[in-house]
């Protein structure tokens, strides 16, 4: 993707007193008006991006978020638009990002002055329906429009990961294996696939009724999704957590006990030049290869840091592979941004684990271990919702 769908370019004052105040839509046809109001006069640039989803991106200077009922930065569409979130990706800019239920191609964007004394100032892109072939011709990231290295990051920073400020943290459990691939195969006949895409529905069950997680799965069905698609929902998502689930399989039948896997120094070369590749850049490599550096270091500082406290609760539900933490170059573990971990929750070549891993009590045990470490990973960072989760539960959006 290399082609910029639109930019805009407009004089404004400084934004010590910016933010953002009301987001609108309006739909004639097969076109859709996007209304950014803003308290100031601001520059902006909008473009569209193909992906797993497609998507309409505004990129703002930095700004507050202050939309009355979306104290999330999250809201619904109209029109062409599903749905958008906000999120301040860097310390000098801020961006939207509308999800677009179908593909479509920018029309006109423009500024407007408030309509009266006191009113908002107004950013405004329209959006038209458009084919396939269209729509990927024209999206891309905006390039070559950095004037400072602090311009440049906020521009060029899909490499370095800052989820977005919301009310519950986005989880996403990525069931191993599905459709043609059934993984593993149990002295009984369990397939891996099927023990690991019910513990992800148990998790996920047990997660929302926190209150405090969203939880995405990779797959809710048995079908196989590539590990590109896998490791593609915690990006587009920009998920705060990654958890794969499997069974393992020995060529001994003693050898029993869950595991956690993180990413070795192998896979961690994978990454980095994955995180180059992706973030598409044709200029200033030096400050792009520092920013990508410094996410996987925190990557893989946060990856471990959420292992070793997830093998602290699994310990209590069940017994634990000889040196439980391990690592590996696994695929699903390459995103440079996102703190992931999978998990081995036992051996179907073992009776015993084979067993527990089909029995819904025992399965209830291990996820609710999971939930445990996965609040104290969070707590333990400095999450202020999550310190004391015995008593916090925040309202459904």
């Amino acid at each position: 993707m290399t082609v910029l769908a639109g930019i805009l370019t407009l004089g404004g004052a400084g934004w010590a007193d910016q933010e953002v105040r009301d987001i609108r839509f309006g739909v004639d046809g097969e076109r859709t008006r996007v209304v950014i109001e803003t308290a100031e006069p601001a520059d902006f640039r909008a473009f569209t991006l193909d992906g797993l989803s497609d998507r309409l991106v505004v990129d703002l200077p930095d700004m507050r978020w202050s939309v009355t009922g979306l104290a999330a930065g999250e809201g619904v569409g109209h029109g062409l638009v599903d749905a958008f979130r906000f999120f301040n990706n860097s310390a000098a800019s801020s961006r939207v990002v509308f999800e677009l239920e179908h593909p479509a191609v920018i029309v006109s964007q423009f500024a407007l002055d408030p309509a009266h004394n006191g009113g908002n100032h107004r950013l405004v892109i329209d959006v038209e329906r458009a084919s396939d072939d269209a729509f990927q011709s024209a999206s891309g990231f905006a390039l070559g429009h950095a004037s400072s290295l602090d311009s440049l990051i906020a521009e060029r920073v899909e490499a370095v990961y800052v989820p977005p400020q919301r009310e519950r943290r986005v989880v996403v459990v990525d069931p191993g294996h599905g459709g043609r691939d059934p993984g593993s195969i149990g002295t009984r006949g369990t397939h891996e696939s099927d023990v690991a895409l019910e513990a992800a529905r148990e998790l996920r069950r047990q997660l929302e009724a926190t209150g405090r997680y969203e939880v995405l799965l990779t797959r809710d069905r048995d079908i196989y999704p590539s590990w590109e698609q896998r490791v593609g929902v915690m990006a587009e998502a920009r998920a705060d957590l990654f958890i794969s689930l499997h069974a393992d399989s020995s060529s001994s039948s003693s050898v029993h006990g869950a595991a956690v896997y993180t990413l070795n120094d192998r896979a961690e070369s994978r990454a980095r030049q994955r995180a180059r590749q992706d973030a598409n850049h044709t200029a200033q490599v030096d400050v792009n290869n520092i920013l990508v550096e410094l996410e996987l270091r925190e990557k893989r500082n946060q990856s471990s840091a959420f292992a070793e406290v997830l093998l602290e609760h699994l310990g209590n539900a069940g017994p634990l592979l000889a040196n439980p933490h391990r690592q590996a170059n696994l695929f699903v573990l390459l995103d440079p941004r996102v703190p992931a971990v999978l998990v081995e929750m036992g051996f179907l070549t073992n009776r015993t684990d084979e067993n527990n891993l089909n029995s819904a009590s025992a399965r209830r045990r291990q996820m609710a271990a999971i939930v445990s470490g996965i609040d104290d990973y969070f707590a333990n960072r400095g999450d202020d919702v999550f310190a004391d989760s015995d008593t916090i539960a925040l309202p459904a959006r």
